[in-house]
């Protein structure tokens, strides 16, 4: 009888203990009164952890990276002290009535008549002209059009300190709006698994909300370090 106890003894301590989190390393760490840790600490998730355990992580993650190589796209193409054709030509111009995006260049030709000057004939789709100009004032390439009956002349600015610093400004608007558009991915992350409180227990949803939020404050550090390096690159470049 008592070797059977002990077996049983022996049986319950080797069993396996499973975990719903591999990670044991906590945010906001602190101990409560007693020395243990309080109650508002919070566990750092991976990404596996993360994925495993909330759906909404792998599509922010592919959005929070979507954003990120738009951001590049965008200073590639319209922060440039010297402007190309193509950032004319893949600006992208909203169209009503059902507020579509289309490239510059699905609408009419871009021309070069000189190096300081693009003209754009917009007989075809005269209509559109306000998007168009719209869009060219909003796109941060620091160009004045100017209107000519259907046609729009674009004159490149001379590469002057106020033209770097326009654009410098520029770029941070532009790396603004990536970050507006990673906090309202965020907010509907964040809706979702509040919503899950009734099916996930509160310490988790709470969890998982901090570590999502964690993961926003990241993607943001690195837009904000893209921004600070195109900054410096267009205000401090000797041409």
């Amino acid at each position: 009888m008592l070797s059977s106890f002990i077996l049983r003894r022996l049986t319950s301590l080797t069993q396996p203990h499973f975990y719903s989190f591999s990670t044991s390393v906590v945010l906001g760490k602190g101990k409560d009164a007693g020395g243990g840790q309080s109650k508002g600490t919070k566990r750092v998730l991976s990404d596996s952890d993360l994925a495993a355990s909330s759906n909404d992580w792998s599509a922010l993650k592919t959005q929070y990276d979507k954003l990120l190589v738009e951001l590049h796209e965008l200073y590639s193409k319209q922060i440039q002290l010297r402007t190309s054709s193509l950032a004319f030509e893949e600006l992208s111009v909203t169209l009503p009535p059902n507020k579509k995006s289309h490239q510059l260049k699905e609408l009419t030709q871009i021309i070069q008549k000189s190096p300081q000057m693009f003209m754009i004939d917009m007989a075809r789709h005269a209509q559109y002209i306000p998007n168009v100009l719209e869009a060219i004032q909003k796109s941060g390439l620091n160009v004045n059009p100017q209107q000519d009956g259907t046609t729009l002349y674009l004159p490149t600015p001379k590469v002057t300190r106020e033209h770097r610093e326009e654009l410098a400004k520029n770029a941070k608007k532009l790396a603004d709006q990536i970050i507006v558009k990673m906090r309202e991915a965020y907010s509907k992350a964040h809706r979702n698994i509040k919503k899950q409180e009734k099916t996930l227990s509160r310490d988790l949803v709470a969890d998982l909300d901090t570590n999502l939020k964690r993961r926003l404050d990241g993607y943001i550090t690195q837009v904000e370090k893209i921004r600070a390096e195109k900054q410096k690159e267009l205000l401090n470049s000797t041409f």
